[in-house]
Parts: C-alpha cells; sequence; structure tokens
C-alpha cells in the first residue's frame, strides 16, 4: 500500500509542477506554446482558467497524498520500516555471535634488547 501511495504521490508531484511551470504569471502561456490552438478549443482565456482550475486540484490531491503518506508511515506499514526490523534483527545475531567467540586479550610483545653490532 505505501508503494502505490508513494508511486501516486510522484506521478501528482510532476504533472503540478508541469501544469504550474505552464501557466504564466499574466495568463495565455498554454496558448503561446500551443500556437493559439488553445484558444480556438478553450476559449479566450479558457487555457487559463483550464491550467488555474488543474493547479488547485492537483495541489488538494498533493496535500491528500501527502497526508495519507503520514498516516501509513505512522502505523508502521512501511518498505523502510521492515528494512529496519531485518537490520535490528542481523545485529542483535551478531552481538550473540561475539559473546560466543569473545576476543582474545591484547598482549604486548616482548622487545628485544640486544645490542645491534655494525
Amino acid at each position: 500500500m505505501y508503494l502505490a501511495l508513494m508511486i501516486i504521490h510522484v506521478f501528482i508531484s510532476v504533472a503540478l509542477i508541469l501544469v504550474i511551470l505552464a501557466q504564466s504569471s499574466k495568463g495565455g502561456a498554454l496558448d503561446g506554446l500551443v500556437g493559439g490552438a488553445a484558444s480556438n478549443v478553450l476559449g479566450g482565456q479558457g487555457a487559463s482558467k483550464f491550467l488555474q482550475n488543474a493547479t488547485k486540484i492537483l495541489a488538494f490531491a498533493f496535500m491528500v497524498s501527502c497526508i495519507l503518506l503520514v498516516f501509513q508511515i505512522k502505523s508502521g506499514k512501511t518498505i523502510s520500516s521492515k528494512a529496519v526490523d531485518l537490520m535490528k534483527k542481523e545485529a542483535a545475531e551478531a552481538t550473540t555471535d561475539e559473546e560466543e567467540f569473545p576476543s582474545l586479550p591484547l598482549t604486548e610483545e616482548p622487545v628485544n634488547e640486544e645490542p645491534v653490532n655494525e
């Protein structure tokens, strides 16, 4: 479920970015890109109104997907939580292995104090 929500969230994010970039601060950005065909199909200000409505809908969908992802993460049913559980299990097994075979204490090597003849 988490993976599906994340994929949907990414698609909504990309669509929102594209719709925002297609707009112009003064309107008519889509009309300039298509060469007037959008104004013939959607009307004089139809492209701008369409992009504004699409932005509102995608922004609302983005917020809803963010909230759903937060609840999914809070419930602990994510892919990453499974990976964390596996890592904790492996770490617990590694500590039990170390207890069974303790490391040898470090010892100092004897220093050879014989004079060197040259």
